[in-house]
């Protein structure tokens, strides 16, 4: 699962610890969908309501255009589309490659001014620009014409002299016999789709995809251990054994192999300093770490075996050079799925520096239930 490495900083990913761990955490995943729906619905809210631009009402109008036929020039049903009625409804200099009559703009500033809309005072010709759109969806004989403005009463005016003046250019415009309006809807706030569950469903995704990534990024760069193989592959020592937190009850097959490795290899000593790299003041972790081996291996057993004293950190104690003279050598306390590593590092190459041998490592307060599923047993 695991490639050889040099130690904590450069290994690589043991996955299945990975997957065991992350199922710890697996509620991490839909608290961050959960996070990410109502950060996404939240931003949508404040862009589409708070912050919104104000909105329109819309007035739709439907006209049919009759074009006049010339035996001689045809008709120009080709030239008159949606882009270029919307030219010569908002445009007021008409440089087109057809000679058109009549401006229909002018026509509508007069149709809103005989309505009392004064131009320059009541509206400008770029609010009517702005509010106006031609449209011709299918057949060029037929015009949809929008009006969409945030004044009600302005929106259903400009349509009503829009088309009032498109019925006008129908007249005064060789191109056609007339252009007729069908009908004008009411004048309705527009109506805007609401995408609220869209954008939580996409803020949900991107979370769950963050936490996912997030998670996988954290354990490359973390330097927590959570199973005795990746302890020793990381620091070259052996584990001596694996013992869980005070209070909980040691299972055999672990109980067996920590005794089994303390009669091997702590063969012909007779007093071992234990230190733990989770100590950063005191000894405490030291202690508690004695006081469960000696209650997993049993009193008789211990008896056979060398004395165990704790030490704090060498950095802690000025007189740690003349403790680690009086004992064979040290043991290692490491707690499972803490942030230890570089610690650890340091200890293993000071102990080095001093000639201090080193018995082994002891993982403490260990989550037995992911180290069973680790191991399959």
């Amino acid at each position: 699962m695991a490639s050889k490495r040099e130690n904590y900083d450069n290994e690589i990913l043991n996955l299945k610890a990975f997957y065991l761990v992350l199922l710890k955490k697996i509620w991490i995943l839909p608290l961050s969908a959960l996070i990410g729906a109502v950060i996404a619905g939240v931003i949508y809210f404040l862009a589409t309501v708070v912050y919104a631009p104000a909105r329109n009402y819309v007035t739709e109008s439907t006209l049919y255009i009759y074009f006049a036929y010339d035996e001689n020039k045809g008709t120009e049903v080709d030239f008159y589309n949606a882009y270029t009625w919307n030219l010569l409804v908002k445009a007021e200099d008409q440089n087109l490659p057809v000679k058109v009559e009549g401006n229909i703009l002018d026509l509508i500033m007069e149709n809103l001014e005989k309505n009392g809309y004064r131009e320059g005072i009541d509206i400008t010709r770029d609010e009517v620009i702005a509010s106006v759109n031609a449209d011709i969806p299918s057949d060029v004989r037929v015009m949809i014409f929008t009006v969409k403005n945030p004044d009600k009463e302005l929106s259903a005016a400009i349509a009503d002299a829009a088309n009032e003046a498109l019925v006008s250019y129908g007249k005064i415009n060789e191109a056609f016999t007339q252009i007729k309006l069908l009908g004008k809807s009411d004048t309705k706030l527009e109506i805007v789709s609401d995408r609220m569950g869209v954008a939580a469903i996409f803020g949900a995704v991107l979370g769950l995809i963050l936490s996912i990534l997030s998670l996988i990024f954290l354990s490359l760069v973390d330097e927590r251990v959570y199973v005795p193989e990746d302890i020793q592959r990381r620091y070259r020592i052996p584990v001596l054994g694996v013992i869980s937190g005070k209070g909980q009850t040691e299972p055999s097959f672990y109980r067996n192999e920590m005794i089994m490795m303390f009669r091997e290899k702590l063969k012909g000593a007779s007093k071992v300093c234990v230190i733990s790299s989770d100590d950063k003041t005191g000894e405490d972790k030291a202690k508690n770490a004695i006081s469960r081996m000696e209650e997993v291996i049993g009193d008789t057993l211990m008896k056979d075996m060398p004395a165990l004293i704790s030490m704090p950190l060498p950095g802690n104690d000025n007189e740690s050079l003349q403790k680690l003279s009086q004992v064979d050598g040290a043991i290692i306390a490491i707690g499972m799925g803490r942030q230890n590593g570089a610690m650890t590092e340091h200890l293993i190459s000071l102990l080095k520096k001093l000639d201090c041998r080193i018995y082994g490592i002891v993982m403490t307060d260990a989550d037995m239930k992911l180290l069973n599923r680790y191991l399959g047993l």
